[in-house]
Formats: structure tokens, C-alpha cells, sequence
């Protein structure tokens, strides 16, 4: 009896079948992690600190742009000074949390046509003094963003480091896209 169920199995059915499913579930993988990859925050964060005077007190902003394709949420921003301790070859690293003046942005839009006023690009303020505390040329400011998606809910990690002083600059930030100081 089982010669004759074997007899009847379409070999070239089966195969097709497989290679059907094979294919439809590497099209959706394929699919889906393209998808997601584009749906995840995209932020810039310019090269320079820029010293200026706000409200009458000294003050250092750190300029980032979302570049997502739509809003971020849940907008959380730490700059941190780092400077190696404890051994002779400086990879310990001690770490200082730098005060800013806002640390959270709840919405940020997307660049768009409609936005006169570049919402979608952000200073960040403190007043402590940079100047005075980064005494030492071995070490360095990390600025740390992390925002969410606002259609897939995932987010990421974004980070820069200013590794010397001569990053901080009296001009200003161009208006706009640009990461640039004028």
C-alpha cells in the first residue's frame, strides 16, 4: 500500500511547495527588517559647542536636527564629562553629569515645508562652565540623545563626543538644517 501512496506524491508539487514557502518567508523578513530599519529615529548632532550669552548669563548649547522622516517622542538628552582616572594608561574613566537646562523634549516634529520655525532642530543649554572644568587635554564631553519613533515605537541611541576645547566656539548656530556656527 505504501508503494502506491509514494506512487501518487507529485514530487515536482512538493518541491514547488517548499520553495514557495521558503521564498515568501525570506521576501517578509527581507521586508519587514527593511521596514523597521527605516522606521527608527535619525538625528544629527553638530560638531560644536557654541558660548553665547542667554538672558544675560553664559551659557553653552549643543544643536542636534531630526532627520526622521516623521515626529520622535520621549526625547531625552545627557552631556557628561569624562576624564580618565585612576591608572597610568587613562582607560578608567570618571564621569561628571553636565546640568542642562532642559533635559527632555516630549515631541519633536519632522522637518517639513509647513515649519517656519525649524522646530524640528533643537538646542540644548547649560550655564556651568565648560571652560573651567575641562582642565585637562585627555578629556572629553559626551552628548547622549535617545528618542522614539512615533510609528514603531523604536528607538535609538545617538551620541557625540567633543575630545577638545577647541570645539567650543563664541559663534552662533546657523538657523535651520545647519550644523554649522556663523
Amino acid at each position: 500500500m505504501k508503494e502506491i501512496i509514494i506512487a501518487y506524491i507529485n514530487w515536482d508539487l512538493v518541491l514547488s511547495l517548499i520553495i514557495g514557502i521558503i521564498a515568501g518567508l525570506t521576501a517578509s523578513y527581507l521586508f519587514l527588517m527593511n521596514f523597521l530599519n527605516n522606521k527608527r529615529p535619525k538625528i544629527e548632532i553638530s560638531g560644536y559647542i557654541s558660548k553665547v550669552k542667554v538672558k544675560g548669563e553664559d551659557s553653552y548649547l549643543f544643536k542636534f536636527v531630526n532627520r526622521t522622516d516623521s515626529e520622535i517622542f520621549d526625547v531625552h538628552y545627557e552631556a557628561t564629562f569624562y576624564k580618565p582616572f585612576g591608572d597610568h594608561n587613562g582607560h578608567n574613566l570618571l564621569g561628571e553629569d553636565i546640568n542642562l537646562k532642559d533635559d527632555f523634549s516630549a515631541y519633536i516634529p519632522p522637518d517639513s515645508s509647513d515649519d517656519k520655525h525649524n522646530l524640528h532642530c533643537m538646542r540644548i543649554r547649560t550655564t556651568d562652565d565648560l571652560e573651567i572644568i575641562w582642565i585637562d587635554e585627555s578629556s572629553f564631553i559626551r552628548l547622549t540623545i535617545i528618542a522614539k519613533h512615533s510609528l514603531s515605537g523604536l528607538n535609538k541611541v545617538f551620541y557625540k563626543d567633543y575630545l577638545t576645547k577647541d570645539l567650543i566656539t563664541t559663534k552662533k548656530f546657523l538657523s535651520g538644517n545647519s550644523l554649522d556656527v556663523k
